[in-house]
């Protein structure tokens, strides 16, 4: 995506870029055109624009981080469910039957990890440099008709006194000095002018800079902005994978809770009808392959659930195929059910 500024005249054009979300929540950037706009005003329609795509990215993300929350909610409450009882209890009924097996550990802290930007873009206000444009021009004035002054007073050989402020002749003597340049007969007002001509091309020389300067700014800010969006853009597409996998992995162990239920009770009926034997291998051939897949369905979904479902804040591949083998396992005993 082209995401940039395009200018082709400072005072004719302005192309700009929005953000949006879709019905799909999906972020669109927009383009606005802005025309016949000064410099100046072009800059804070960048930064206004850079603020809100900013702020729009980070709500995108933002909610689905709290769908991610939502749901890690919602796998803790299935993960807990099976853990606290249904497993338990096969592992409970497989010791009884002597039958050895492998356990994971499940009591460590279930973590999600989600990439984050780590990036502060400061959108600043726009000030058209025309308070500090006055400032500078009245203090270039004052320093103008100062330097007019004295050179003047040396031309026509007047001392610059106290005395002279109540000495209008001699005022006027360097005024008209000032006015004419070279001393010839000129109204004293332009000297006055003179000082107030350069004090306005500095008052219009520092706002023209500060315009520039700030459209320029403005442009960089623009540009990482839509360089961030972007970056969210695609954080937020995979905060948006781990939230799907989340939510596939919750009913898979409901299906596992059901499975095992299931198997418990068979494990029950074994241990009621041939009794606790101390060598498992004294149960029937039928029996221990009832442990066997009883084995099978803990191993598959505790594997699901020691496995990370993220690394580095991203989805973490191992646990996407954790998440396939539950799921072969699943379909394999619904089948047996049906065959």
């Amino acid at each position: 995506m082209a995401n940039k500024s395009e200018i082709s005249d400072f005072d004719e054009s302005l192309e700009v870029k929005d953000v949006n979300e879709n019905e799909n929540d999906e972020l669109i950037i927009e383009t606005k055109i802005v025309k016949n706009i000064t410099k100046n005003e072009q800059a804070k329609e960048l930064m206004k624009n850079s603020a809100q795509l900013i702020s729009e990215a980070d709500t995108a993300v933002e909610l689905t981080k709290k769908s991610v929350s939502e749901n890690v909610s919602r796998f803790e409450d299935a993960k807990n469910s099976l853990l606290n009882t249904t497993l338990t209890k096969s592992e409970e009924l497989l010791e009884k039957a002597s039958y050895e097996y492998s356990k994971h550990e499940l009591d460590e802290p279930f973590e999600i990890s989600l990439g984050t930007i780590d990036e502060d873009i400061r959108v600043k206000n726009i000030s058209s440099g025309g308070f500090s444009g006055f400032i500078l021009a009245l203090l270039a004035a004052l320093g103008v008709v100062g330097a007019w002054i004295y050179v003047a007073s040396t031309k026509v050989g007047v001392a610059l006194t106290p005395e002279i402020i109540n000495n209008e002749a001699e005022q006027n003597t360097i005024f008209k000095w000032i006015g004419g340049i070279t001393g010839a007969e000129v109204d004293p007002m332009l000297g006055m002018v003179t000082a107030l001509l350069i004090a306005w091309i500095i008052y219009k020389l520092r706002v023209s800079i500060k315009e520039n300067k700030n459209f320029r700014v403005a442009n960089e800010i623009f540009e990482k902005s839509n360089s961030y969006v972007e970056r969210q853009k695609e954080a937020k597409t995979e905060i948006e994978r781990i939230d799907e996998h989340i939510v596939e992995i919750i009913p898979i162990i409901e299906d596992y809770r059901v499975l095992l239920n299931e198997e418990n009770a068979k494990l029950q009926r074994i241990l009621h009808i041939e009794g606790i034997k101390e060598d498992n291998s004294e149960y029937h051939s039928s029996s221990i392959d009832n442990m066997k897949e009883s084995e099978l369905l803990i191993e598959r979904v505790e594997g699901l659930l020691v496995t990370p479902i993220t690394k580095d804040g991203k989805l973490n591949d191992a646990s996407v195929t954790a998440l396939a083998e539950a799921k072969s396992v699943r379909d394999y005993f619904v089948s047996k059910i049906y065959s």
